[in-house]
């Protein structure tokens, strides 16, 4: 996928985490609000190339302390992706679109997964109270 691929969401405008944050901070008194307030966005392109040397090269290992041994360009990369796919489910979900023709139990996976590169214990309460598994199982 190319760079360029990673600055734009599929509306096809640009979108500007800058503007997002400079436009997020004077509605919000707190941090804590800020960084809720943020568009999932936001933080996917947080993993874009741009952002690689400076910030992901020295710092993705200790991020995400459980990941499988790659480069830091490629864990990057993988986040970047997974990130895109759950974005998109989240704003079909947020917009009640049908999600029926998806493989849910994969975007369950991939951010069961996700979680767990960050944290183990995490993913083990995510993985030990989540639904979806039982009510895909249901669906007729």
């Amino acid at each position: 996928m190319s760079r360029r691929s990673h600055e734009r969401p599929s509306s096809g405008t640009f979108y500007n985490p800058r503007r997002d944050l400079q436009n997020t901070r004077p509605r919000n008194p707190t941090t804590g609000k800020v960084i809720a307030e943020l568009k999932f966005v936001f933080w996917q392109k947080l993993f874009t190339g741009r952002n690689g040397v400076r910030l992901w090269e020295p710092h993705i290992a200790s991020a995400f302390p459980y990941a499988p041994s790659m480069t830091a360009a490629s864990l990057r990369d993988r986040v970047y992706q997974d990130l895109d796919v759950l974005r998109r489910l989240r704003n079909r979900l947020a917009h009640h679109e049908p999600v029926f023709t998806r493989n849910l139990l994969d975007d369950l996976t991939r951010t069961l997964d996700l979680i767990e590169l960050r944290n183990r214990s995490t993913s083990d309460w995510v993985r030990a109270m989540e639904d979806v598994t039982a009510i895909i199982a249901e669906r007729p």
